[in-house]
C-alpha cells in the first residue's frame, strides 16, 4: 500500500503494519497509524497518519527511555485493546520537540498502548496521576523517572 508523509515522501508498507486506533488520538480524527523508525533519529520514531500526509506524532518506546515506567490498563482497555492475560504491549510516549535538548519532553499522563499481534492501539488518559504531560526525556538533564513516582 502507497502512502504519503511531509516529512517522508511516498513509500510503500505492507498493510499488515497498519495499526488501528478505533478511538483515534486525543484531538484527532485519524484512526489508521504506522510506526515509522529511520535509524538515523533513534531513539525517535514517528507514528505516522495513513489518510493525513501532515499527521505524524513523534514518539519513543517508554521500555527504552524509561525502563521503570509502566501503565496499568483497566479491564475495559485491556478487553478494547483485545490483550489475554501475560500479553505483549508496546507503550509509546508522544515527544514534544524543542531547539533545545533539555526542554525536550515526553507525554507520561497519556501514552499510546499497542498490541503488537493484533496491531490495535489506544492513547491511554492516566487520570488522576502523578505523571506529567511534560515530562523532561533527557536523564541526564532532568533525572530518571524513579520507581515510585511510576508505580501503578
Amino acid at each position: 500500500m502507497k502512502i504519503t508523509s511531509t516529512r517522508f515522501g511516498e513509500f510503500d508498507i505492507d498493510e499488515s503494519k497498519i495499526i488501528a486506533v478505533p478511538e483515534g488520538i486525543l484531538g484527532f480524527d485519524d484512526r489508521r497509524f504506522t510506526l515509522i523508525t529511520p535509524e538515523k533519529h533513534a531513539p525517535f520514531c514517528w507514528f505516522q497518519s495513513i489518510d493525513e500526509p501532515a499527521l505524524a506524532f513523534v514518539v519513543v518506546d517508554a521500555r527504552e527511555t524509561f525502563p521503570s515506567y509502566t501503565v496499568a490498563l483497566t479491564s475495559e482497555e485491556s478487553g478494547r485493546l483485545m490483550l489475554g492475560d501475560g500479553a505483549e504491549i508496546v507503550v509509546l510516549l508522544v515527544v514534544t520537540l524543542a531547539p533545545e535538548p533539555a526542554k525536550i519532553t515526553v507525554n507520561l499522563q497519556g501514552p499510546i498502548v499497542m498490541n503488537p499481534h493484533r496491531m490495535l492501539a489506544k492513547q491511554i488518559v492516566l487520570e488522576g496521576s502523578k505523571y506529567s504531560s511534560r515530562h523532561p526525556l533527557l536523564p541526564q538533564v532532568a533525572g530518571e523517572v524513579n520507581a515510585s513516582h511510576v508505580a501503578g
